[in-house]
């Protein structure tokens, strides 16, 4: 896959954290999420006991080398460990965070013990930060490209036995990483929704058809931030029937927005992000082809180079183009060749060539940008289909929190038909915690689930319903 993430993030005020002070301070590993200890360097032999203290990784790292005590932990050959930061480790100048290893006074060069190593917002989408032949050895200082913040970082054993000095594989000390930065605090779908500008002017926006300024009510920017009135319904948005329920920014002719995002917006199978539009009533009865509000989309990773993004073949069909990145009213778009994106660029061009508009008309008018990937739940998506009702795609959707939690856990499910519901946990090994059958009589429903008895690790929360089932990975403190 290509990488668009050469350039870094422009300027970490940019960044799509709240920066809180200046990038000199430090975070470090406040908890192992989970460790697979491999072999010695015989592929054979368990790693000693007093190597496989996986507490070793935890707080500031004793970044010593010489010849005494064991402050480290050995993930033997081939094993690997994923660590919770202390908080998100920021992206500032230069590189961003350093895996301490400890090999006792030997170099890379003659005793060459070696990582790759990953970063990741939700312990569900990782972006590798070295490459398979371009690993760290020892101690390795690690750049997030275009990542604006990152919280859990993976680190596994690429040691090579044919070396002859494998020992016990890469040697974790501890990690220390830029801090400054908050998390954001937006969870369920509007983790995936806009909350912020990129640029100043935060918007450039145009005028109408016939040259006069676009009305004060639709000149509200923020009116773009956030989920729509109704992330399951596109044609409900459009339902509107007086001149306060204005609840979108119109762009003008030719006006442009970049809007950024809390997290991180990874490229998934189908249609990676949606765009909602708002042009009042139906959409049955106001159709792109006698209101035709259109808009150019890009999308960028590092804020400065912007890419089409490509509407599907089953995404076309009301004034879209496949293969291209105009949409017409509300649109669907993939991300392509990009890995992930952190800003979505929006260009009106409803006034280019034949326009059927009225001397008033605005051009397009952005409700909201929300991307389609959810992490928690791969069928949190929103579809687009020709009726008056918009349901959630397989009839479920599910989210927990707080994710990660040290006591109880809220379970949000959400279906488009009362149904029974079964919520069962398993650990990593497939055995059974608990389960629970609720008889559901609404189409919402809230349960808590209590982990405090548990043992800290990964869990997995089956949830099913309405025929579909949704597997979610519990992080317990």
């Amino acid at each position: 896959m290509k990488n668009y993430c050469n350039f870094k993030m422009m300027a970490t005020a940019l960044a799509l954290v709240v920066v809180t002070s200046a990038l000199d301070a430090q975070v470090y590993v406040s908890n192992v999420i989970s460790s697979t200890q491999g072999t010695l360097g015989d592929l054979i032999s368990p790693i000693p006991a007093s190597r496989s203290d996986a507490s070793k990784m935890l707080g500031v790292p004793e970044n010593d080398d010489n010849v005494g005590p064991i402050n480290f932990y050995s993930l033997g050959i081939g094993g690997e460990t994923v660590l919770e930061m202390s908080g998100p480790i920021c992206n500032g100048a230069g590189d961003d965070f350093t895996v301490f290893e400890t090999t006792w006074g030997y170099t890379c060069d003659n005793y060459p013990q070696k990582a790759r190593v990953w970063v990741s917002q939700d312990l569900c989408n990782w972006v590798e930060l070295t490459t398979e032949t371009n690993p760290i050895c020892h101690n390795g200082s690690l750049d997030l490209g275009c990542m604006p913040w990152a919280i859990y970082v993976k680190v596994k054993d690429v040691t090579d036995i044919l070396d002859g000095v494998a020992g016990d594989g890469f040697d974790v000390d501890g990690i220390s990483g830029n801090s400054g930065c908050s998390l954001p605090t937006e969870t369920g779908l509007s983790r995936y929704a806009a909350n912020g500008f990129l640029g100043n002017p935060q918007a450039t926006q145009g005028v109408t058809e016939n040259g006069s300024p676009v009305p004060a009510a639709r000149d509200i920017q923020n009116k773009m931030l956030g989920l729509p009135l109704n992330p399951y319904n596109v044609y409900a948005n459009d339902v509107t029937t007086s001149a306060a329920n204005n609840n979108f920014f119109s762009l003008g002719n030719a006006g442009v927005v970049t809007l950024s995002f809390p997290y991180s917006l990874f490229n998934g199978p189908g249609a990676d992000v949606q765009i909602f539009e708002t042009s009042f009533a139906d959409v049955a009865t106001r159709t792109c082809g006698n209101y035709p509000e259109k808009a150019l989309i890009q999308g960028s990773c590092d804020g400065v180079n912007f890419y089409d993004l490509n509407v599907l073949a089953a995404d076309a069909g009301n004034g879209e183009t496949a293969g291209t990145n105009l949409i017409c009213r509300d649109g669907k778009l993939d991300f392509g060749t990009l890995p992930y994106v952190n800003y979505i660029k929006v260009t009106d061009v409803t006034f280019l060539g034949i326009s059927n508009f009225p001397g008033n008309g605005d051009g397009f008018d952005v409700d909201a940008v929300l991307g389609l990937q959810n992490c928690q739940t791969n069928v949190a998506r929103i579809t687009n289909e020709e009726s008056s009702v918009d349901m959630l795609e397989d009839a479920l959707f599910v989210e927990a929190y707080p994710n990660p939690t040290s006591d109880f856990l809220n379970i949000s499910v959400m279906m488009n038909a009362p149904d029974k519901v079964t919520f069962r946990v398993t650990d990593m090994t497939g055995r059974i915690m608990s389960t629970e059958t609720v008889n559901g009589d609404g189409v919402n429903m809230i349960r808590d689930l209590n982990l405090s008895g548990y043992t800290p690790g990964i869990y997995l929360l089956s949830v099913e319903g309405n025929g579909v089932n949704q597997v979610l990975k519990i992080v317990k403190h």
